[in-house]
């Protein structure tokens, strides 16, 4: 694989439903993508998981487009002979895990072929409404994930009565005060799967006796291999939420699995609010977590998508194919 070019595109569709969470409420989704084109004028797409601010984590839209942008003057007429040299070349974006998982998503497809598979459909709820328990009884995911609220076991509640069994899940982003402990011992008796990231610092789970706790799972803190590995050593974590964007793309992610994996703590594989290209590569990794992951069918956030059939529901599971992007909907920005 010879690097002969790069292009970046804009794209910005509204949700479905505005997306309401302890941090932020959002009304669409501004992503960044990336086209790779070889000398033998192939392309291959990845997509920035990034937000447009540092709401969420420290790297933004702004730093990808200009580290990309970088990478490529530095590696222009580069040739790849191998995916090992391509990594190679990525170590400098380390400290920009967004960026590299952004191209990690395109050179990747430069060096493995991309097959069908099917995944369960683990859907996330920011903000109950009428409309999301609609979507809910209409595709019957496998899992919900609910986002805390200081309603939080009323919507648990309204949850386990729907007309189908389904695992639950919820989803604190570090929210939890004094003011919600009461709540979050509430949740043992809920029967829950997990709950992600109920305090701010993992020492206040200290302050509870393990039998009183749901099992816990760490979203935001796994931010890099050492930074898990030492949280679950030092506390009881039982589930770990890896993104892609954040460890630095999909090579870090199977490499995390596999450690987890000996550590026996379970797996789940996090979303990001996605467009097609990226949920296929969500969903790939997904078919190797311990429960259902952040897997969502065509549709359920967007009405447009810059992929077809990205995602199809199918007899209660989600059904992928190679993604094939459409850059007439999208704004060429490089």
């Amino acid at each position: 694989m010879k690097l002969s070019a790069i292009h970046l595109y804009a794209y910005n569709e509204p949700f479905q439903s505005p997306i309401i969470t302890p941090k932020v409420c959002m009304e669409s989704r501004k992503s960044l993508f990336v086209e790779v084109i070889t000398d033998e004028a192939l392309h291959y797409f990845g997509e920035c998981n990034a937000f447009e601010t540092n709401w969420y984590a420290e790297e933004t839209i702004t730093d990808v487009q200009q580290q990309t942008i970088k990478w490529f003057q530095q590696y222009k007429d580069v040739t790849f002979e191998s995916f090992t040299e391509a990594q190679h070349s990525l170590n400098q974006l380390n400290d920009y895990p967004a960026t590299r998982s952004m191209i990690m998503m395109a050179v990747y497809q430069a060096f493995h072929k991309l097959t069908t598979f099917n995944v369960d459909y683990g859907a996330t709820i920011s903000g109950l409404s009428e409309y999301n328990l609609t979507q809910l009884i209409n595709t019957r995911p496998q899992r919900v994930k609910l986002k805390w609220t200081s309603d939080i076991l009323k919507h648990i509640e309204i949850i386990k009565h729907l007309p189908f069994e389904v695992d639950l899940v919820v989803d604190a982003n570090e929210s939890i005060d004094e003011k919600g402990i009461n709540q979050f011992k509430a949740l043992v008796q809920y029967d829950i799967l997990y709950i992600e990231e109920p305090f701010k610092h993992l020492e206040q789970l200290q302050r509870f006796q393990p039998t009183v706790l749901p099992p816990v799972a760490i979203d935001e803190k796994a931010v890099t291999q050492s930074a898990i590995i030492d949280a679950i050593s030092k506390y009881k974590i039982d589930v770990v939420i890896l993104k892609p964007f954040r460890l630095g793309g999909i090579d870090k992610v199977f490499e995390m699995i596999n450690i987890l994996k000996n550590y026996k703590v379970k797996v789940v594989i996090g979303g990001m609010y996605e467009y097609g290209l990226s949920r296929y590569f969500t969903a790939m990794l997904a078919q190797y977590a311990d429960y259902p992951s952040d897997i969502t069918p065509e549709g359920f956030y967007f009405k447009r998508d810059i992929v077809e059939n990205a995602g199809i529901l199918k007899g209660g599971s989600i059904y992928f194919e190679p993604p094939t992007v459409n850059t007439v909907r999208m704004e060429r920005i490089y």
